[in-house]
C-alpha cells in the first residue's frame, strides 16, 4: 500500500473537518460554484445575476417612478443598488474560498473531535502538505484572483454610477 494513502487514512482529522472535503463542498454550493466555471460561463453567469437582480429591484422601485423625466436616475438607483448587492455576494464568497486557501496552506489541522473543548492539533506530513499547497496554488489562487478582479471592476461600475447620480 502506498505510505501516502497510509498516512492519509490515519488522518485523525474528522470529514467534516478537512480541508480537501470543504474545497469540494465549495466547488459543489451553488452559491459558489459558478466561481470556478471557465471564464466564459462565469461572465455568463454574473451578468445573469446581474440581470435578475436588476429586474427584481425595478420591480420594486417602479412605483417610485412617477415621471419618465426621472427614468435615467431610476435606472442608475437601481444599478447602484444591483452593484452593492453583487459587491456583497462577492466579498462573502471571496472570505470562503480565503479560509479554504488558509485552511490548505497551514502545516497543522486544528480540529474537534466531539465537542468544543477537546481541540486536537494534526501536523500534515509532507507528502499531504505538499499536494494541499498544490491545490492552493492551481485551483484556488486562480479563483480568488478572478472574483477579487470582478469586485475591483464591480466597485468601479458602482462609484461611476454614484458620480452619475450626484450630477443628475
Amino acid at each position: 500500500m502506498n505510505t501516502n494513502i497510509k498516512i492519509f487514512l490515519l488522518c485523525p482529522v474528522p470529514e467534516e473537518q478537512k480541508p480537501i472535503n470543504t474545497y469540494i463542498g465549495l466547488k459543489e454550493n451553488p452559491l459558489t460554484s459558478w466561481t470556478t466555471l471557465s471564464k466564459k460561463n462565469f461572465e455568463k453567469k454574473l451578468f445573469s445575476f446581474s440581470f435578475y437582480f436588476l429586474a427584481i429591484v425595478s420591480l420594486f422601485s417602479v412605483g417610485s417612478l412617477e415621471d419618465s423625466n426621472y427614468f435615467f436616475e431610476w435606472f442608475l438607483k437601481n444599478a447602484v443598488i444591483t452593484c452593492a448587492f453583487l459587491i456583497f455576494l462577492l466579498i462573502i464568497i471571496f472570505y470562503r474560498w480565503k479560509q479554504v486557501e488558509k485552511d490548505f496552506n497551514q502545516p497543522r489541522i486544528f480540529y474537534e473531535e466531539a465537542s468544543w473543548y477537546d481541540g486536537q492539533i494534526w501536523e500534515k506530513p509532507f507528502s499531504i502538505l505538499k499536494n494541499d499547497k498544490l491545490i492552493s496554488t492551481q485551483k484556488i489562487k486562480p479563483i480568488l484572483q478572478r472574483i477579487s478582479r470582478t469586485i475591483f471592476i464591480l466597485s468601479s461600475f458602482f462609484f461611476s454610477f454614484l458620480f452619475l447620480l450626484e450630477i443628475e
